[in-house]
């Protein structure tokens, strides 16, 4: 991704945080930064705010910290795109400077009204935190209207300082606004508003109160609707790991179902985790112009070490993904408009794999990889990408499991984690394999890696850290095949 400098405006607060980033682009280290990801110009990143469809553009606001590569008060960093691969850096668009935000501008999200772009976002100011609303005439530059939804406006039992990252919609004559908060007993739960005009909000209900399944709040709720079923996402902290699923300390869910604004419920019908790679967190959606539902989440996760921190940055965000739903489950796949910027097509087919398979032309660290395995009798069969001697990242099929496998713990670079966490290095999935074959599609960029599992039934994301740029193939305990793979080159 190419930075540009964005052209000062706005408060204060967003001026010297735009002055601050023009002078210390330069200090940047460059070499682990995405060509085709949205990333901070300099500073901190984490989750997606106010992704949303405004003067002919697409917007994304994103928690943001530029005097250094750590959390801290978080303003909110604006870009725009006309395709979701090239990102167009725009002025800082909120910063922690007012009466009610002055400990931070927490996440949130934006809507269109009256030829207007609202952001609703969460204010901090010592432990309280409330939602409150920013406005702009031309998507630039916003004023800060005031604190619309108090802590006095939660139920009884719910702690002020755990209600945050609001998402605004609307249905039929009202918008609603769905929120996180947690109860003095440490339940999660996402509560949801409804006002006439944005500025007046009533409390509704409690859709989703977890009877402490998780050790924290559920963060970044998100509601869209899919072929008549309404599908709800959120972030839950802490929720306890099923199996393979669910092993980061914080995940991101989706439930199925069916929202009663009127009676204020949902009627859940299904829930699954969203993605089970490493590093993905707090999605968020939009609406295309031709229909498409797209999301966008933070490609890091908390409680880990950062090694692009010395760099001089930290975060990034997931190439966009389009939203389907097949089978009563959510399917992801890339963007579409990805396949704009592909080059140098390499093609094989029917290739047998063996301890190790290297394809000629099939390498680089900016790519896209296609392929589908027959699996043949083999135990487990699979790629290794960003190759260097003794260092890669390997995604297989481990038979004895039946489960995808990425391992990134060969990778040459240590990524400490929480205690609670099992491990930073290894995660699986399972996926249907009836018919003895495994299609992946793999996205690079320098350091991250995004793969798609039988046409995006499941997903895995992880940042790989490592200076290699090698590609194999490896089948152990019996024979595979490559059935038919393309390669090409991501050149934006």
């Amino acid at each position: 991704m190419k930075t540009n400098t964005p052209m000062a405006g706005g408060s204060y607060g967003t001026k010297i945080a735009d002055l601050y980033i023009v002078h210390n682009l330069a200090a940047v280290n460059g070499s682990s930064r995405h060509t085709y990801h949205a990333m901070p110009p300099v500073g901190w990143m984490n989750d997606p705010n106010g992704f949303n469809e405004a003067f002919g553009k697409y917007h994304l606001f994103y928690q943001f910290y530029p005097y250094g590569p750590s959390w801290d008060s978080m303003h909110w960093g604006h870009f725009t795109t006309e395709d979701f691969v090239k990102w167009k850096l725009e002025p800082t668009a909120l910063a922690p400077d007012g009466q009610w935000d002055s400990d931070g501008c927490f996440s949130g999200s934006s809507v269109v009204k009256g030829g207007k772009l609202y952001l609703i976002y969460t204010s901090v100011s010592a432990d309280r935190q409330t939602q409150s609303i920013a406005v702009s005439k031309d998507g630039n530059r916003f004023e800060k209207l005031g604190v619309v939804i108090t802590g006095d406006q939660l139920p009884k039992d719910c702690l002020k300082t755990d209600f945050r990252d609001p998402k605004v919609f609307k249905r039929g004559e009202f918008y609603y606004l769905l929120a996180g908060a947690m109860s003095e007993a440490g339940e999660g739960m996402i509560l949801m508003y409804r006002s006439s005009d944005l500025m007046r909000w009533e409390f509704i209900s409690a859709l989703r109160r977890d009877n402490l399944t998780t050790r924290g709040i559920y963060e970044c709720p998100d509601l869209f609707e899919l072929g008549g079923t309404d599908v709800m996402l959120a972030s839950p902290q802490g929720y306890a790991t099923d199996g393979w699923r669910y092993e980061n300390v914080q995940s991101s869910i989706y439930m199925l179902g069916k929202l009663d604004v009127e009676k204020g419920t949902f009627e859940k019908q299904y829930e699954d985790e969203i993605d089970g790679g490493f590093d993905f967190y707090a999605p968020q959606t939009l609406k295309t112009r031709d229909g498409r539902v797209v999301m966008i989440a933070w490609m890091q996760m908390w409680q880990r070490l950062f090694p692009t921190a010395k760099h001089g940055w930290t975060g990034s965000m997931i190439l966009p993904r389009e939203l389907t739903l097949k089978n009563g489950r959510l399917y992801q796949s890339p963007v579409r408009e990805i396949e704009r910027y592909r080059w140098n097509p390499i093609r094989f087919g029917n290739v047998k794999i063996g301890s190790r398979n290297e394809l000629t032309k099939v390498g680089g660290t900016k790519i896209e990889l296609l392929f589908t395995l027959d699996l043949g009798d083999a135990q487990k069969v699979g790629v290794k990408l960003y190759q260097k001697g003794e260092h890669d990242a390997r995604i297989y099929y481990d038979r004895e499991k039946d489960l995808v496998i990425f391992d990134r713990s060969r990778m040459g670079v240590e990524i400490t984690h929480d205690s609670d966490e099992k491990d930073a290095s290894v995660r699986s999935v399972k996926v249907d394999v009836g018919e003895n074959k495994l299609s992946m599609r793999i996205f690079l960029d320098v350091s991250s890696c995004e793969v798609f599992l039988q046409d995006g039934e499941r997903t895995m994301t992880g940042n790989v850290y490592s200076d290699g740029d090698g590609i194999s193939f490896f089948a152990e305990g019996g024979s595979a095949k490559i059935v038919s793979l393309e390669k090409y080159d991501i050149v934006v």
